[in-house]
């Protein structure tokens, strides 16, 4: 894990000063590497071969090839086996075999890693340069593009000018329907992101190809999900969880008491060859039915040390501003702060890893909509008693009526372009302080079984971008690396082979309940509410005054906000008859347009 920053075809000069706004994500050091016209910097965080020899920018001695790379390659051994003398290894690191494997299998190499990463590999026989992104897009590749050249970055801060315009329609993306990284676009309207199993060639002069998906969600599968399976998968995920723990420095893992962190936190401390298992967990001041349950899972396993931070929201708009600068963009949910400070308190405790849960909701139907998404698969099935002896299931649960479910169930069968519409105006109620754009596009992906499509939904728009977005930004503010291990697609694909029916069956996650019982304490497999990551925000927004000096003070020069409406809006929270996700948005929003506009705040 570490901070990039390359230039083709343009200034090279500048490479030191835009590496040097991201070493916060490599306090183990700042390299550089240059010719006429291209120039590639790494600030590194020496995670596997923690040697000088493992240093970036790293160069195949053979071919002349150079390699800027952000991420980790779990199965790098695997593939140094593969290759064998047919490459003449220099040093043990990840970063390496990515040359090695490009040398030997050519462009073809990239479907063989299985990891988080982003790089650029000067081809130096071609004269031009491959930059990649991994499947999901844990890792950032940002760029801009212009008649000085090709300038690339793990964070937007490195590519920001002295005059930069706002994407306008990003803006109205994030305050009406709590969008981010929902394509190429950033709130810049000049920096983009290269998209998530993506690839592209850069020419000389900076000039990028057109991007390429090297992978894709496989077709859903009708396989059922018997003991055989459940063993397979266990074994799976046991080897996963393995890979994520090559590490030469101490791992830790996030611990919530939910079932995603608490499985990864179980399935890690009966694997690793460390003495303990340092974990992460962020404590609310009131009763949280996930914090909870993070007491009996300590006691349960004694090689799990506990680190915890309350989450009393007293530092909140202290830090607030620190966080949005990490973040490059406004902040969608308090759970992001409280990530945040957890990732603080690993730095402090010299832990440099982090395993995190998060992919668990995506993967195993964790959300509501998947459950909707489900009873509308079997809704349109055709499959009737199945239909409503699932939903019988799952008003038993609690969380949801029976009318409820058949009403959102129902609604997942209406054509995409009326739902559209609905949502639509829907929202235009609720976002009257909002400078009005173009309609939000709110589903991306169509197919026939709306529970596939709302899986591919999640992951390329609604949830998994912003999360892993935070997962990078946080830790990497504190020189922390988080790894995730469901969003391995290895993973991923196993689980696809699989009928909708036999992921979430009279309950949500019922494949991870089942086949993880003995693995994961009881307790936290028969949890029955989704819950999220705790988060301070609503006891902040309520208590602290800042947050209102800051909302007041600062609206009224807010590009794109109706003032009037806006300010309605501070007063209806207030009064507490406001929406307090709409409304933090805005204030979030209107301290990022400080931080990055105003130079103000940090």
């Amino acid at each position: 894990m570490c901070g990039i920053a390359g230039i083709i075809g343009g200034n090279t000069t500048l490479i030191q000063p835009m590496l040097e706004s991201i070493r916060h994500r490599g306090p183990d050091g700042l390299h550089y590497w240059a010719e006429p016209s291209i120039a590639f910097g790494h600030a590194r965080l020496s995670i596997i071969d923690l040697s000088s020899n493992a240093d970036q920018p790293m160069q195949d001695s053979a071919s002349g090839n150079m390699l800027v790379f952000n991420g980790e390659i779990y199965n790098y051994l695997e593939i140094k086996a593969a290759i064998g003398n047919r490459y003449d290894f220099k040093n043990d690191s990840d970063s390496e075999v990515i040359l090695a494997a490009y040398a030997v299998y050519g462009i073809e190499f990239i479907n063989m890693l299985r990891g988080m990463f982003a790089f650029a590999l000067y081809d130096k026989q071609q004269n031009k340069t491959l930059v990649v992104r991994d499947r999901f897009g844990i890792k950032p590749f940002y760029y801009r593009q212009d008649n000085e050249g090709f300038y690339f970055a793990s964070e937007i801060k490195a590519l920001l000018r002295e005059q930069e315009n706002i994407n306008a329609f990003k803006v109205y993306e994030f305050l009406a329907n709590c969008q981010l990284d929902t394509n190429e676009e950033t709130f810049f309207e000049n920096v983009l992101q290269l998209h998530p199993a993506h690839y592209a060639w850069v020419d000389a002069e900076g000039r990028m190809s057109e991007q390429k998906m090297y992978w894709d969600f496989p077709s859903p599968g009708r396989k059922k999900f018997d003991a055989a399976a459940a063993e397979e998968f266990v074994a799976l995920f046991s080897q996963t969880i393995s890979l994520h723990l090559r590490s030469d420095v101490p791992v830790g893992s996030f611990l919530s008491g939910g079932i995603d962190s608490t499985s990864v936190t179980c399935f890690a401390a009966a694997q690793m060859s460390q003495p303990a298992l340092h974990t992460f967990s962020g404590i609310l001041p009131y009763f949280h039915p996930e914090n909870a349950l993070i007491e009996g899972v300590l006691k349960g396993n004694s090689k799990l040390k506990p680190h915890t931070f309350p989450l009393d929201g007293k530092d909140f708009f202290r830090d607030m501003p620190s966080v949005i600068f990490h973040h490059d963009e406004p902040v969608m949910d308090g759970s992001m702060y409280a990530h945040y400070k957890l990732c603080q308190l690993a730095s402090e405790h010299k832990i440099k890893v982090l395993l995190s849960g998060s992919g668990g909701d995506e993967l195993f139907g964790g959300y509501a909509s998947y459950i909707h998404a489900h009873h509308a698969t079997l809704l349109k099935g055709l499959k009737i008693v199945s239909y409503l002896k699932d939903v019988k299931k799952f008003s038993k649960m609690g969380t949801y009526s029976a009318s409820h479910l058949l009403i959102k169930s129902m609604y997942e069968t209406i054509p995409q372009s009326l739902r559209t519409m609905i949502k639509n105006r829907s929202l235009q109620k609720k976002i009257r302080h909002i400078v009005q754009e173009e309609k939000v596009p709110h589903y991306y992906h169509q197919h026939r079984n709306p529970y596939f499509a709302n899986l591919v939904n999640n992951y390329r728009s609604w949830t998994a971008p912003p999360f892993l977005h935070y997962e990078d930004r946080n830790s990497m503010a504190f020189g922390v690396e988080t790894r995730v291990p469901f969003f391995d697609h290895v993973l991923i694909e196993f689980v696809l082979q699989f009928a909708t029916e036999e992921i979430i069956t009279g309950r949500t996650k019922s494949v991870m309940r089942n086949a993880f019982r003995g693995r994961v304490p009881d307790e936290v497999l028969d949890q029955k509410g989704k819950y999220g990551f705790p988060s301070p925000i609503d006891h902040a927004l309520r208590t602290d005054e800042r947050g209102r000096e800051l909302f007041y003070g600062h609206v009224k020069e807010t590009p794109f906000l109706e003032e009037k409406e806006a300010l309605a809006l501070g007063d209806n929270f207030y009064n507490n008859n406001g929406d307090v996700s709409i409304y933090w948005r805005t204030l979030s929003y209107v301290l990022w347009y400080q931080v990055f506009f105003k130079k103000n705040l940090v």
